[in-house]
C-alpha cells in the first residue's frame, strides 16, 4: 500500500476521495450517481478510499464521497445563509440580520418585550464618531437642524470638531485620545439629540444625498423640527431607529433556540457581567457602573470579546441608545442599554429600558448615542430562501440515496 496515499501526505494531489467499491457495481446501478472520471489506471487505495489525482473538483460516487459531497454542499448552504447575517450600508455600517420572525415576547417581562413579527437588521456596533463625520461632511455645510452640537468639540467626551463658517463648515474626528486613552474615531458618537439621529437615518435611507432637504423626510417627517413632539416611523421606512421590541430582541433573544427563550443579559448570558476594562478579552463584561474605567466615559465600540446571541456588541453599557419608542409623553423617547455610568441593576433583561428610560428628544448628552436598524435588502430574503430550499434539497438527496442503496 502506498504510504503517501494511506497517510494523505500529498495534500495537493489528494484533494478528493471516493469509494473504490462503487466502481465494481454494475453499470446500471452506477448510472444513478455522478461519474468519477479518472485517466489512466486507478490510484492506489487506502481502506477502500481512492485519492483523486486531478486538482479539478468533481462529485464523487462512493460511500466516502457521498459523505464528503454532503458536507461540502451543507457547508456551501451554511455559507450562503450566514452571508445574509451581515451586510454593509453605504456609510460603512455593519448590519446584522435578526431572524426568528414572529417570535413571542419574553414571558419573564410583564409586557412581553421582544416580540417582533418580521426579519429586520440592526447595526452591529453603536454609531461611531467617524461614521457621523461622514454624515456631517456630506450635508453639514450650514449645520442644518443643528446636526452638529458644539459639545462634540468642546467636551472631553465628545469626538468631533467643526471648522470654518456657515456655508463652508468642515468636520473631522478629534485628534489624540479621550480621557480613557482611546482614539476618538471608533468611540460611539454622543451629544446627539433624537432629532439629529432621525436626520442621520433619513440621510441613509435617501441614499446619503448631499442635499440637506433630504434630511427632513424618509423614515421620519421632521419638516425642520428640532424640538416638540417626536414623529412616528413612516410606513415604508427602510432605515430607522430601532423600536423598543426590536432593540430588546436583538439584545436578549436566544438566536439559536428561538421561541420565547431569552437571556438575562445582552451578552448571551444569564450571569451578571463584570465591569472591568483592564481585560477586553473577557466575554461576559461591559463598560458600566462608573467603576469600569479610570475616568468615566465610553470606550471604542466592540472592545469586548462578548456579544449578544445575534452578534451585536455593547448592548450593555458604554453608551445608552435611542429608540423611536415614545416615552411617557410625545416629546420623549425610551433609551436602552444604559451607559458607562449606569448601575448594573438597570441593564438586565427585566429592566432593560436603559438610563434614563424617558429622554427628551432635545437632550444631547455625553451618555447617549444610537445605532440604526433597517429592512433587509431583497437579496437577503432571496439568500435565506435559497438556504432553506438548499437544506431541504439536501435532505431529499440523502433520502433518495438511502432508497437507492
Amino acid at each position: 500500500m502506498n504510504a503517501a496515499v494511506k497517510n494523505f501526505r500529498d495534500d495537493v494531489e489528494a484533494t478528493y476521495a471516493v469509494d473504490s467499491n462503487r466502481d465494481r457495481e454494475p453499470m446500471k446501478a452506477r448510472a444513478r450517481f455522478p461519474e468519477y472520471r479518472r485517466r489512466g489506471s486507478a490510484p492506489s487505495s487506502a481502506g477502500g478510499m481512492h485519492c483523486r489525482r486531478s486538482k479539478r473538483w468533481t462529485w464523487g460516487s462512493g460511500r466516502g464521497a457521498r459523505s464528503l459531497n454532503m458536507r461540502a454542499f451543507a457547508g456551501a448552504i451554511a455559507f450562503a445563509v450566514a452571508s445574509v447575517a451581515s451586510s454593509v450600508l453605504g456609510v460603512h455600517v455593519d448590519m446584522v440580520t435578526i431572524g426568528n420572525p414572529g417570535n413571542p415576547g419574553n414571558p419573564a417581562t410583564t409586557t412581553g418585550l421582544g416580540a417582533v413579527s418580521d426579519i429586520f437588521q440592526i447595526s452591529k456596533y453603536e454609531t461611531t464618531n467617524a461614521q457621523y463625520v461622514e454624515f456631517l461632511t456630506s450635508v453639514g455645510g450650514t449645520n442644518p437642524g443643528g446636526i452638529y452640537n458644539p459639545n462634540m468639540g468642546l467636551d472631553p467626551l465628545g469626538g468631533i470638531v467643526q471648522a470654518g463658517s456657515s456655508g463652508t463648515f468642515t468636520y473631522s474626528v478629534k485628534s489624540g485620545t479621550n480621557p480613557q486613552g482611546v482614539a476618538y474615531a471608533n468611540l460611539p458618537v454622543n451629544f446627539v439629540s433624537w432629532f439629529s439621529a432621525a436626520r442621520f437615518v433619513n440621510w441613509v435611507q435617501n441614499g446619503e444625498s448631499t442635499n440637506p432637504a433630504t434630511l427632513e423626510t424618509g423614515a421620519y417627517t421632521l419638516n425642520g423640527a428640532t424640538n416638540g413632539p417626536l414623529p412616528g416611523r413612516n410606513p415604508g421606512a427602510t432605515v430607522f431607529l430601532p423600536s423598543l421590541n426590536e432593540w430588546y430582541k436583538a439584545a436578549f433573544h436566544d438566536s439559536v433556540n428561538g421561541g420565547d427563550n431569552y437571556y438575562d443579559w445582552g451578552l448571551a448570558s444569564d450571569t451578571k457581567p463584570a465591569n472591568d476594562v483592564s481585560d477586553l478579552s473577557l466575554v461576559n463584561a461591559a463598560n458600566y457602573g462608573g467603576a469600569a474605567t479610570p475616568t468615566l466615559g465610553p470606550i471604542a465600540v466592540g472592545s469586548y470579546a462578548g456579544s449578544s446571541s445575534y452578534g451585536l456588541y455593547d448592548m450593555i453599557g458604554n453608551i445608552a441608545e435611542m429608540s423611536d419608542q415614545p416615552g411617557n409623553n410625545a416629546n420623549r423617547y425610551m433609551a436602552m442599554s444604559g451607559s458607562y455610568s449606569t448601575q448594573v441593576a438597570r441593564m438586565d433583561g427585566f429592566s432593560a429600558l436603559g438610563t434614563p428610560p424617558n429622554v427628551p428628544g432635545t437632550s444631547a448628552t455625553g451618555q447617549i448615542g444610537f445605532r440604526i436598524a433597517a429592512v433587509p435588502e431583497p437579496s437577503t430574503y432571496a439568500l435565506l430562501a435559497a438556504g432553506v430550499a438548499g437544506l431541504g434539497g439536501l435532505r431529499w438527496v440523502k433520502g433518495r440515496r438511502k432508497i437507492a442503496a
